[in-house]
């Protein structure tokens, strides 16, 4: 036996199990409809009374049991608050609850002068002033905010001293430490020269506010609302602000997503349309309008289910899932134009029940193996590592599964019923019988009338299609006939392969914070400020998490060598360190002779330097240290790729030393995102691929149809990625997400052209490959075009996820769809498997096939 014959044996097999569906559909159409109904609705209605969502960029984006979670907990058992203070500086636990402000020079010039400073003071007197009121209370920056040695917390509020005035008007602030204090991330667009500060057009203000316990986390946030809102009403003549809360980042990406859901609601009166012309071309009794109706309907309804399903599963909503309608409307058109199409393959005198068992027989097979790859696909995407990645993975995957389970149980009951009509010779709209055209035109009715009402049954697969169904394939037909044209195309191809390669080399990794949200949003303003004009410099901490012999010459050299290693790295500032155990050597109070003096010099430290003050954590008894933290800075990092490579740097300087010690920052919760992207992504992207492949094994176990699914798609996400570097896109959790909803629909078109060219009769390849775009050319070309015009809307779209969407999904569909209609046509009518004429095996096959065919033909004309 051949291999071909194999495949049909096996086709044969998997197309037995859907004739038998198709034989139940026929026949109980209402039956089938009125239950998927019932469950979808079920689903839909008990589901959305569990709908939750979740917005914490934090919780979204930070990798699932990374190790900053672990660095924190364990951190947050040692630093307790001490009296006068529930604040610790330079925000080593955790994201301190925070408003922000940035004031800049309207004409750009120099901030550092005595006028300025006064209008600094206005602005900041404004902020303080601020008050948020509850139950005839009243409550004012000072009664929310985060305290350190009984004072309010506020970076940047060295800028009020008398110091810093004496020193302005001197020209002498020292830079980028002033006064025990690192100032560098207060100003902006700086200029410096031998350790003074020079020239800066802005500064940034930072107010911390309480959140040591419940009621003062509560008082915080209603506080941090009356500031955004406040903030909208203040003006000045010579200053422009920015601000920003902690809430900010997610309230604004949440208000952008859903504020462009609208484009959903436009989008399936597009896709309704798109069906109505697509299947339309027909009289009224032949027309299938009904049904690209009923194949949207399915589709929303998959969608519906899906969001009830996992809703009352405990699953939260997030917003990036606002994209997953787009896909699925575009992968239930695609279904619906296969299993219309092979419909239209179905032998027309043939009996209702037998043209919709052909139908499924070889369209319930062709939307099986897209289905099930797509699903595998966001299967596989639901293990990431980003919560955000698994949910939204989650709520599309299951649509996607809900949709094709709605093709069989909706939209194929809903194609019997309207072959029903069709047969009964009635109107497409009002169901009532009506005349053929030629009768009406006998009776001497007009020509409105004759078009508006006559119609009778298709005798030809021409008359039941559309032009936007016979046009392609045509066109199609006649270019790969031409030399030249697949010249073109090969040369084309290889062009494309080594842009691609070339874009991939180059592509960049990271997410900006302006590009996230809409550009009128406030918070846009202050991003775009902090992005372009400030220096990204973090603190990382050095805790020393247990008791250690401080005292000890020996102990004191390792923890400076530690601190020296560090700042050997090309990313830290080689300059600046923050050292309670140097600075305390260097005074008065040190001794050192034993562990017991040691501290009790300490005690007296602290009290004289409050900057240390929370940097070396005392027991209960106040006679040993029991931890202590000690700080490098970084240089200004703001490629997200030297981000990572920092924090996985400093770690294991860290996890090298002798002694327990832990490297910390609260932006390794952004770093963490940063390192973890691109193994991530090309570990999920590997696996899909892998899998898709072994399905494809089971569904088409051919080895050329393999080869050439598994070439196509590795080819397309090639040029999805390396096209991403010339549309401006970058490799972040967004494109992330985009690139995994890829690799389902990088093998729809060319697994539907593959199936397609193995199943269908043909003596030569170029009879094939013509017989296969005529079953497969004009729906796979549809679909595409379904999908790009259904996602066209996005373009409008103010947020850059829909953005993104939009730019990743015009490239894998263009892609995937010259790959299956240009490539793969060349490929197969040079190297396509054949039937051999002589071939027992083939010959005994195909006789069986025509025989069953004749032998239904006969009985639907006997029971006709």
């Amino acid at each position: 036996m051949t291999v071909t014959t194999f495949y049909k044996h096996h086709e044969e097999r998997l197309g037995r199990v859907f004739e038998m569906y198709g034989r139940l559909v026929s026949r109980y159409p209402m039956a089938i409809i009125i239950v998927c109904l019932l469950v979808n609705c079920t689903l839909f209605g008990v589901g959305i009374l569990y709908v939750e969502s979740e917005t914490d960029t934090e919780i979204l984006y930070t990798p699932r049991g990374a190790r900053v979670y672990k660095d924190k907990a364990h951190l947050e058992k040692i630093f307790t608050d001490k009296s006068g203070s529930n604040f610790y500086p330079r925000g080593i636990i955790g994201l301190n609850k925070e408003c922000h402000v940035i004031i800049q020079t309207k004409n750009g010039s120099n901030i550092l002068t005595p006028s300025f400073l006064e209008e600094i003071k206005r602005v900041d007197a404004f902020v303080r002033n601020i008050s948020e009121s509850e139950n005839a209370t009243s409550s004012t920056f000072s009664d929310v905010c985060a305290l350190r040695n009984g004072k309010c917390v506020v970076s940047g509020d060295f800028l009020f001293t008398e110091n810093f005035k004496s020193h302005l008007l001197a020209k002498n602030i020292t830079f980028p430490i002033f006064s025990r204090s690192v100032i560098s991330t207060n100003f902006g667009d700086v200029i410096s020269s031998n350790g003074t500060l020079e020239f800066s057009s802005m500064v940034f203000l930072r107010y911390y506010l309480r959140q040591d316990t419940i009621e003062a986390l509560l008082n915080s946030a209603e506080w941090e609302e009356a500031f955004l809102h406040a903030m909208k009403s203040f003006h000045s003549e010579v200053v422009s602000v920015a601000y920003a809360a902690t809430i900010s980042k997610d309230e604004e990406l949440s208000k952008n997503i859903s504020g462009d859901l609208k484009f959903f609601c436009l989008t399936i009166l597009i896709m309704l349309v798109y069906a109505r012309c697509a299947t339309s071309g027909g009289n009224c009794v032949s027309e299938r309008q009904n049904l690209g109706r009923a194949s949207v309907l399915a589709t929303c309804l998959a969608i519906a289910s899906s969001l009830g399903l996992l809703s009352a599963l405990g699953v939260k909503y997030v917003e990036i899932a606002g994209i997953m309608p787009f896909l699925v409307l575009g992968i239930g058109l695609d279904d619906m134009f296969i299993l219309m199409s092979c419909l239209a393959d179905a032998e027309v005198k043939s009996s209702i029940e037998e043209r919709i068992m052909h139908t499924m027989r070889t369209g319930g097979v062709a939307i099986t193996i897209t289905s099930v790859t797509d699903f595998l696909a966001f299967a596989i995407g639901a293990t990431s590592v980003f919560l955000g990645v698994q949910n939204f993975c989650l709520f599309t995957g299951t649509a996607i599964i809900f949709c094709y389970l709605n093709q069989l149980a909706f939209f194929m009951p809903c194609m019997v019923i309207n072959e029903r009509r069709v047969a009964a010779q009635r109107h497409c709209g009002t169901c009532l019988r009506t005349k053929s055209r030629p009768e009406l035109i006998a009776d001497g009715h007009s020509k409105c009338f004759v078009f508006c009402c006559g119609g009778e049954p298709p005798k030809l697969r021409s008359d039941n299609e559309g032009i936007l169904e016979s046009f392609p394939k045509r066109v199609l037909q006649k270019a790969l006939a031409n030399v030249v044209f697949k010249v073109c195309a090969v040369i084309l191809f290889i062009g494309y392969i080594a842009a691609a390669v070339f874009g991939c080399m180059n592509l960049k990794e990271g997410l900006l914070l302006s590009n996230i949200v809409d550009k009128s949003s406030y918070y846009h303003t202050y991003a775009k400020l902090i992005e372009d004009h400030f220096a990204i410099e973090v603190p990382v901490a050095f805790v020393c998490t247990s008791p250690l012999e401080y005292h000890d010459h020996v102990t004191q050299r390792k923890i400076t060598d530690m601190l020296a290693n560090a700042k050997q790295a090309p990313l830290i500032n080689s300059n600046v360190e923050i050292n309670w155990l140097r600075d305390y050597k260097a005074s008065d109070f040190y001794k050192g002779s034993n562990a017991s003096e040691f501290v009790s010099g300490i005690q007296k430290f602290l009290s004289a330097r409050p900057d240390h003050a929370n940097d070396v954590i005392l027991d209960d008894t106040g006679t040993e240290i029991i931890a202590s933290r000690f700080y490098v800075i970084s240089n200004d990092v703001t490629l997200t790729t030297d981000q990572g490579e920092m924090m996985i740097f400093l770690r294991e300087i860290a996890d090298n030393f002798e002694l327990p010690v832990i490297a910390y920052s609260y932006w390794f919760f952004d770093f963490e995102q940063f390192a973890a992207i691109l193994p991530n992504t090309l570990k999920t992207m590997g696996i899909a691929i892998v899998v898709i492949c072994v399905m494809t094994i089971l569904f088409m176990p051919h080895p050329f149809l393999i080869a050439c699914v598994t070439v196509t798609m590795t080819t397309i996400l090639l040029g999805v990625c390396g096209f991403m570097y010339y549309w401006d896109m970058t490799l972040s959790t967004v494109t992330m997400i985009e690139l995994i909803m890829c690799i389902g629909f990088s093998v729809d078109s060319s697994a539907h052209m593959c199936h397609a060219f193995i199943t269908v009769q043909g003596n030569t390849r170029t009879a094939r490959v013509n017989a296969a775009l005529e079953r497969a050319g004009s729906p796979v070309f549809n679909a595409a075009l379904s999908s790009i015009i259904g996602i066209t809307l996005l373009i409008f779209s103010s947020s850059y996820v829909f953005r993104t969407f939009f730019k990743m999904m015009i490239l894998v569909f263009l892609f995937g769809l010259a790959h299956a209609i240009f490539l793969l046509p060349i490929v197969f009518s040079k190297f396509g498997p054949i039937s051999v004429g002589n071939d027992r095996e083939d010959n005994k096959a195909s006789g069986e096939l025509l025989g069953r065919e004749r032998r239904a033909a006969e009985k639907d004309t006997a029971c006709i």
